[in-house]
């Protein structure tokens, strides 16, 4: 397997855990815009990684793999800088949800639908061939 899609797979596991614990930090103590601004920084490495990784790949990606990821980044970015308790709460638990929903999109846990009714994205090592 691919130390790239490896290293994104495990480190996408790791940053549902930092998103979730930046939701109960805000909860608990209220919003840190820093620890915030790194948490999204760090999801923002982690989708250049799954970028580069697919360009190395031969195993095809749902759309809506990188559309939920870039979603959850959008609404990561959004609550980052926010001092709101609501605005960080609301922005980072939807963000959490899509982020879960672009890694079921592709496992083997994930919905058969998105698999089978979807057009996938060709890696280019499979166009190369």
């Amino acid at each position: 397997m691919n130390p790239l899609f490896t290293a994104h797979k495990h480190y996408g596991s790791l940053l549902l855990v930092l998103v979730l614990a930046v939701i109960v930090v805000a909860l608990v103590k209220g919003p840190k815009p820093v620890f915030q601004r790194i948490v999204a920084v760090l999801v923002d490495i982690n989708l250049v990684v799954g970028l580069v990784a697919f360009f190395q790949t031969a195993r095809p990606i749902s759309w809506f793999h990188p559309i939920f990821a870039l979603a959850a980044v959008a609404l990561l970015h959004i609550g980052a800088k926010s001092e709101d308790k609501s605005k960080v709460v609301r922005c980072f638990s939807i963000a959490l949800l899509l982020l879960i929903a672009a890694w079921a999109v592709n496992a083997s846990w994930g919905p058969e639908w998105f698999k089978l009714n979807f057009v996938k994205l060709p890696a280019t090592a499979v166009i190369a061939k």
